[in-house]
């Protein structure tokens, strides 16, 4: 296993210790705390980095409500959802390859559900200038409204179907990819 995936073990053990733990005295627990996390399934091709990011949407909405002075934001499909979250990702999610920082470009973007919760969704690519065989990953989406949140990120390079899977959380936003 390597580091990323170590994280998930522990992330996945602490939170079905949260959820399955008695209160003392018997008592009946609160329910469970909001989980922050944004998931990323992306593929790496010669010189392409493309996939889905997932964002639970009221989460993405907090975040993307002062980048245009507004407290209370509902996103709908549209060109004006399209340009707030890239302008949001620009700032968030930057993929560095030798020094060079690859520009993401929107494919696609919608709503849908992950267990009855709404979700966000956005396909984006990051063109690279030549072929990929190692990139630097910064990402902190949403690190800045939650002190739990948590990303995931798995990078699956194609034809060989080589993958990894990354854990950002904070003080721990950079990785090296190397597929």
């Amino acid at each position: 296993m390597d580091r990323g995936t170590d994280h998930l073990v522990i992330l996945a053990a602490a939170l079905a210790a949260t959820l399955l733990l008695p209160m003392p005295g018997g008592g009946v627990a609160a329910p469970p705390h909001d989980l922050h996390i944004v998931y990323g399934d992306l593929a790496v091709e010669g010189a392409l980095i493309a996939g889905r990011l997932r964002f639970f949407k009221d989460d993405l909405e907090r975040a993307l409500g002062p980048m245009v002075g507004a407290t209370v934001l509902d996103l709908e499909p549209g060109p004006e959802s399209d340009a707030l979250v890239m302008r949001y990702l620009r700032e968030h999610l930057r993929i560095d390859v030798d020094g060079t920082m690859l520009e993401p470009e929107l494919l696609q973007s919608g709503q849908d559900e992950l267990d009855r919760e709404p979700v966000w969704w956005v396909i984006v690519q990051f063109p690279a200038p030549g072929p990929l065989d190692a990139f630097r990953v910064r990402n902190t989406l949403l690190f800045e409204l939650f002190g739990d949140q948590r990303n995931i990120m798995k990078f699956m390079r194609f034809p060989d179907e080589r993958q990894k899977t990354f854990y950002f959380a904070p003080g721990e936003y950079e990785q090296v990819v190397r597929l």
